[in-house]
């Protein structure tokens, strides 16, 4: 029991619903350059780059039942962000590059119950209307993520801060560039799309402008500008990644972080050896999300703690 509610702890894994799947549309305005392939450009002074990142995991999924017999589902997650700093050319230690962990754990349900006692075990309460995974990824992004991405941006000590995912609202105000590993949707009108197939190792599209994304957005009418980045020499879509800026920083702006990305990136992809998402998941974001599971701290000894709370 849970207060008045009936809980049962569910052991498998809430099915990680990818955010990009809500938040890629074909919002295509224009190309901001002329359509052909852009040459990526490696700085000649060093140059710092930051990621940020985070990672989640499912403690157990559970349902709960009030006392009319309504049913709601939710999940015990552990969730965490964090920056890692490379210094290109540079020997990069893993304990003095990775910057601001942050870890927090909730109970995530979807509905509004009343009445739900304190939990302790550091787990938070959040009530959520839409799908729970959804719902689960967006704290992640827009809360931790977000928040690291804020402190790093006030520093001095990146010439490049690079967030994973679409960029949220509550990155404006920064100059995050937003990676999108995964490409489900082309920002690209059918007879452009010759571009990206004649990409190289190194190059890039032009850059192309897009309007809000998804319905806050809309709300905060935060336009974009976005660019395809080669990764790999591999064909099909599987060795690009999509970039994007706010439009606020200006065109040329723009035009000079996506010459620099599409110089840089293409030297810190994985393999697939190394990492199954290889060659999106870059190394410098793999160390990194390896580095926060560490912090999330022993899977088998939450759980157990979350039994003895629920069945004590």
């Amino acid at each position: 029991m849970l207060g008045k509610y009936k809980i049962a702890l569910k052991p498998w894994e809430i099915p990680d619903v990818d955010l990009l799947e809500y938040e890629e549309s074909e919002q295509f305005v224009s190309m901001a350059e002329e359509p052909i392939p852009y040459q990526g450009i490696m700085p000649k002074e060093d140059i710092t780059i930051a990621f940020v990142d985070g990672v989640r995991r499912t403690e157990y999924a559970l349902y709960l039942m009030d006392e009319s017999g309504v049913s709601y589902e939710g999940a015990f997650v552990s969730l965490g962000a964090g920056a890692v700093i490379v210094k290109l050319g540079r020997l990069n230690q893993i304990k003095e590059s990775m910057y601001n962990p942050v870890v927090k754990r909730y109970m995530v349900i979807r509905g509004v119950l009343k009445d739900i006692p304190p939990l302790g075990l550091g787990f938070e309460v959040r009530f959520v209307e839409d799908d729970l995974s959804k719902e689960i990824n967006r704290i992640m992004k827009e809360e931790l993520e977000a928040s690291v991405a804020k402190k790093v941006a006030k520093g001095k000590g990146h010439s490049l801060l690079i967030c994973d995912g679409t960029l949220s609202g509550k990155l404006r105000g920064t100059h995050c560039v937003g990676y999108i590993k995964t490409i489900k949707k082309l920002f690209m009108r059918k007879e452009d799309a010759y571009l990206l197939t004649h990409l190289k190792r190194g190059q890039r599209t032009p850059i192309i402008k897009v309007h809000y994304q998804r319905g806050q957005e809309e709300k905060e009418r935060a336009e974009k500008y976005t660019w395809y980045v080669k990764l790999t020499d591999g064909e099909g879509i599987g060795s690009l990644a999509r970039l994007e800026v706010f439009e606020r920083v200006g065109l040329e702006t723009a035009k000079h972080i996506a010459d620099i990305t599409a110089g840089i990136l293409p030297i810190l992809v994985s393999s697939v050896f190394q990492d199954r998402r290889a060659p999106q998941n870059l190394l410098p974001i793999k160390s990194l999300e390896n580095f926060l599971r560490k912090h999330l701290g022993s899977y088998s000894l939450v759980r157990r703690q979350i039994e003895k709370l629920i069945y004590a």
